[in-house]
């Protein structure tokens, strides 16, 4: 029980939360027409997401766009997920806020403080040795925030609130 403990414990703090907001930043600002980064809210909306084992696995490079997304959500079953996005974003405030803290603070993001906006500052992967590279997991959660970027760059801001029914 001492190892799912200390799984858990490690997979829920904000520098796993900065490494992911890192990825999904990266992959916003790669797949934006005009090279643009990300309104500082929507790291909040892609950490409610990205922190749920049940909507982020619905993330992948087998849908083609956040509509996909959704619409994966909207039978009876699963439509409670997509509208408890609201809470969680609210539930992950603070930790989002700490996850951003320490992405600046080490690098990965940088902040553009005249228009609210996140950029990723280059942390390169050149610089990962054996033994400090993440593990399968932790890839594979990056890869998830790089292709949520990716869906999010093709919106306003304003749509992709409509598509999880926020409201700012």
């Amino acid at each position: 029980m001492g190892q799912v403990i200390e799984e858990v414990r490690l997979w829920n703090t904000p520098v796993v939360g900065a490494f992911l907001l890192y990825k999904f930043t990266d992959g916003y600002q790669r797949a934006h027409q005009y090279g643009d980064a990300p309104v500082a809210i929507l790291h909040f909306l892609a950490s409610a997401i990205l922190t749920s084992d049940e909507l982020k696995m619905a993330v992948s490079n087998r849908r083609s766009s956040l509509q996909s997304y959704v619409m994966s959500f909207e039978d009876g079953r699963r439509s409670d997920l997509l509208l408890s996005i609201h809470q969680r974003l609210s539930d992950k405030l603070e930790y989002t806020w700490k996850s951003i803290d320490i992405a600046v603070a080490n690098g990965l993001l940088f902040w553009d403080v005249d228009n609210g906006k996140l950029y990723p500052a280059g942390g390169s992967s050149a610089n990962i040795v054996r033994g400090t590279a993440p593990r399968a997991e932790m890839r594979r959660d990056g890869e998830r925030a790089e292709i949520l970027g990716k869906w999010f760059a093709a919106h306003d801001l304003s749509t992709i609130m409509a598509y999880f029914k926020i409201v700012l």
